[in-house]
């Protein structure tokens, strides 16, 4: 188990010079774990709609994850999805999304966000348990961050779904300004289909 006292979070706009490298060589690890999310077809950090934060555990790149104005749901100035998250195999128990997502959150709202939003396929039972807070990690330190806001907060819209392609995604949101903020996304990728988090 990892000792997750020595870590610490950098915005890789705070210096995209240095940062840089470090995406590109964290991203060709992803290659090599199998996994296809941060092609540059899909991820670009420079692109200035982008924020992309890292997460270094005793000086390494161990995840990062990316906040997009959503383009996706049309309402870019109100909406920011998380996205692109990917961890490293060796710091899979870091909980780096956890920690990072409190950030995000934080960084949205003084941004000026109204919604900040993840997607998850709906055929991923267990990953959509532990985001409806119906299933925890057995990791002892999972614990320590079962009191920030990303976790407590965040909430399945029950009034649509994500598409794209043949991948239909759950929309998990947190309001970040008004907690009754009515949000109806109107796009290509939302299909408004009521439903209760379970349709698996």
């Amino acid at each position: 188990m990892l000792a997750m006292d020595n870590y610490y979070i950098k915005l890789y706009s705070d210096d995209p010079d240095e940062h840089r490298p470090l995406i590109e060589d964290f991203r060709q690890k992803t290659f090599e774990e199998g996994s296809t999310s941060l092609t540059h077809k899909k991820y670009d950090c420079d692109d200035p709609n982008i924020e992309t934060w890292m997460f270094f555990v005793e000086g390494k790149l161990a995840s990062i994850s990316a906040a997009e104005r959503s383009h996706y749901t049309n309402d870019p100035d109100i909406a920011v999805r998380v996205c692109r998250y990917h961890i490293l195999k060796p710091y899979r128990f870091s909980h780096a999304g956890l920690i990072m997502g409190e950030k995000q959150v934080q960084w949205a709202r003084q941004k000026g966000f109204e919604i900040l939003y993840i997607t998850h396929d709906i055929t991923n039972k267990a990953i959509n348990r532990l985001y409806q807070r119906k299933r925890k990690m057995t990791v002892p330190t999972f614990h320590q961050h079962t009191n920030s806001e990303w976790y407590t907060k965040l909430t399945v819209e029950k009034e649509f779904l994500f598409r794209t392609g043949e991948l239909l995604q759950y929309v998990y949101s947190i309001r970040l300004q008004d907690e009754n903020f009515a949000w109806r996304p109107k796009s290509k990728y939302i299909v408004y289909q009521a439903h209760n988090g379970q349709i698996y």
